[in-house]
């Protein structure tokens, strides 16, 4: 037997004897044990294998922030990842989404592109960990990033706010320059002659049977604000972005396998403003007084999917109190099982 091999088996029977005689607690002060500990359990997470993207028969979904934007302890922001023959394309960056992607082992170096809804902080925040987490894991070109008028701006702020780091990580691993930036995609929807009628759409991918289309949805005062419809292999799934009641969703929606809907609980937010008034941020329950003017309720998604006749409604951006346990699920989902029923 190796020395190796004796030492390991000196150091797991030391440990297992200590844990029967109640000594564990002092056993793991010791720097050699929690050394070993520590290795054993990166290796392990390390072993597991990362998030198949390349399935070219089936169109996924994987929901890696539901949140609004006060904090939650549990949800990352709004972010959407939608995989459909071997290409990735992420709905949204929200602050903590690339963390929690990172979590469960999903390639962040095989995005090929993110599509941005509008440009509220809460679903643009994670645009520099998406292009610098992937780039530091492999990839080899620019990130592309999808949206409607406005787009260019983003990219180029964050592009210009990371140049420095760039600089840094390319000198000291050798990594490729060009393929650390953002690269913006304006696909419109929102250009100086077109007027605000709230149904336009286009289609902004198609290739190798993947069809990508934006649509406007209604969430003044922010404009344009876009969700995006997916269809691949006779399955589609709809993202709704950040919206108020719109036909143009449920126009785009119509007869989709799977509708990701925003909901925003009035009564929730009637609660939140209170407290936060008696807590004496008046400036902030003004402005989480004006939010339910520019979202939907739980129960007005649901009546949009049932209008559209989607076979699945899955809640994201789910506020303003995020609905982290029990009673916050029960005040959130009120009335809306029994208008999903009313559709069967």
């Amino acid at each position: 037997m190796s020395r190796s091999r004796v030492q390991r088996w000196a150091l797991l029977t030391l440990l297992a004897a200590a844990i029967v005689l109640g000594g564990g607690g002092l056993l793991l002060r010791v720097a050699a044990v929690q050394d070993w500990m520590i290795a054993r359990g990166v290796a392990r997470q390390l072993a597991r294998p990362p998030i198949d993207v390349d399935d070219r028969h089936a169109l996924r979904v994987l929901i890696c922030g539901t949140a609004p934007p006060p904090p939650s302890a549990l949800r990352a922001k709004s972010c959407t990842a939608v995989m459909a023959g071997g290409r990735v394309f992420v709905v949204d960056a929200g602050p903590g989404s690339a963390n929690k992607l990172a979590l469960w082992r999903f390639p962040l170096n095989r995005v090929s592109a993110i599509l941005i809804t509008h440009f509220h902080s809460d679903h643009i925040g994670d645009l520099g960990e998406f292009r610098m987490q992937g780039w530091a894991g492999g990839r080899t070109r620019p990130l592309p990033v999808y949206g409607p008028d406005g787009v260019e701006r983003v990219v180029e702020g964050f592009n210009t706010a990371y140049a420095f780091d760039d600089g840094v990580r390319s000198t000291e691993h050798g990594l490729p320059l060009d393929a650390a930036k953002l690269a913006a995609r304006p696909f419109g929807l929102a250009g100086a002659t077109e007027r605000p009628t709230h149904m336009g759409r286009r289609v902004i991918y198609d290739e190798g049977g993947l069809r990508i289309t934006a649509f406007q949805v209604v969430h003044e005062p922010v404009y344009p604000a876009v969700g995006y419809r997916f269809d691949y292999r006779g399955r589609s799934v709809v993202v709704s972005g950040d919206t108020s009641v719109s036909a143009n969703l449920i126009r785009t929606t119509r007869g989709a396998d799977v509708l990701i809907h925003e909901g925003n609980s009035n009564r929730a937010r009637d609660l939140f403003v209170t407290g936060l008034r008696r807590s004496g941020q008046t400036q902030l329950a003004d402005v989480m007084a004006d939010v339910g003017n520019y979202h939907a309720t739980p129960e007005q998604a649901a009546e949009a999917a049932n209008r559209a006749g989607v076979g699945l409604l899955v809640f994201n951006h789910m506020g303003p109190i995020p609905p982290d346990n029990m009673l916050t699920r029960a005040l959130f989902t009120r009335g809306v099982a029994a208008l999903r029923r009313q559709s069967k």
